[in-house]
């Protein structure tokens, strides 16, 4: 049994990062009406940007809210000078923006840091928290409250303030945010700053354990995309919910289930994804909806 609860754990602690992905990618659809196939490279993008300014002797406190910044900035950047310009009712030029950022934004990477994968020193100590036969490490412990505060935020920002509000309003349609004197390029931008802030910690997240390069996040990124199709992507605390299931359930099937251990072990998860995508299209959180031009 305690090998079991052990195993559960790992899984939820790892399916952190899928649900931190998931969440950056269902806050730039909520804030902009896209599917952001970039988002793993932005956040490996900030995650460099940490990496340097850790190398640099900043304590984690510092750096990593610095990494936060400049994603978002860049963010806001990459939506003003590539995608808004393209057409958003034209959904094949999205994707194929999206895959151009992603090959984009990871030769950039590869030139500036190099391709070989590095260490990237734990921000949240080195100590391990043991209790009842079970033990969870100070970066799964990091990982969970770090992704629950940005969850929280992220909850306020669209629910509780007018800067959410705004965002949504112009992500649903930009001619009647327009009327109410929204300025739809100023805040799809900032919905692009957003999404590539929540990213960040996606990548702070996953780098010590997967060990940092320009390929980190290929991975993460289609369990966070399954993530999204789990939880529905309308939904925050789905998508959450999504990228946590898919780490139980991986690391579940490669445990107990026979011939799914090593890369087959997502099996089992993706056999649930396609369940569900089957009975309920929004996902098990989601709800339908529709984007006007």
């Amino acid at each position: 049994m305690i090998e079991f609860l052990q195993i559960a754990l790992d899984g939820l602690t790892t399916g952190v990062v899928f649900a931190a992905l998931a969440l950056a990618i269902s806050v730039i659809f909520q804030g902009t009406g896209m599917l952001n196939l970039a988002q793993g490279e932005m956040a490996v993008l900030a995650a460099y940007v940490a990496y340097t300014a850790l190398l640099a002797g900043w304590p984690a406190w510092l750096a990593i809210p610095f990494a936060i910044v400049v994603s978002a900035l860049i963010g806001a950047l990459l939506y003003f000078g590539v995608v808004r310009w393209v057409d958003r009712r034209n959904q094949t030029a999205l994707t194929t923006l999206g895959v151009t950022l992603l090959l984009g934004i990871n030769a950039v990477v590869s030139m500036i840091w190099g391709t070989d994968p590095r260490n990237f020193p734990n921000p949240f100590g080195s100590w391990v928290l043991q209790f009842g036969g079970l033990r969870l490490t100070s970066q799964q412990v990091g990982g969970l409250i770090l992704v629950a505060a940005v969850m929280g935020a992220m909850a306020l920002l669209f629910t509780r303030t007018t800067f959410g509000l705004r965002l949504r309003a112009v992500a649903q349609n930009q001619h009647s945010a327009a009327l109410l004197g929204l300025n739809a390029g100023i805040w799809l931008a900032a919905g692009w700053a957003a999404a590539s802030a929540v990213g960040t910690v996606a990548g702070v997240v996953a780098a010590p354990s997967l060990g940092l390069s320009p390929a980190m996040m290929t991975v993460p990124l289609l369990m966070g995309l399954a993530a999204t199709n789990l939880g529905g992507i309308t939904s925050r605390i789905g998508v959450v919910v999504g990228g946590l299931l898919i780490g139980l359930l991986t690391a579940i099937g490669g445990r107990y289930v026979p011939g799914l251990g090593g890369d087959l072990n997502v099996l089992l998860a993706f056999t649930v994804v396609i369940a569900v995508v089957f009975f309920k299209p929004a996902g098990l959180f989601g709800r339908e909806s529709t984007v006007r031009a």
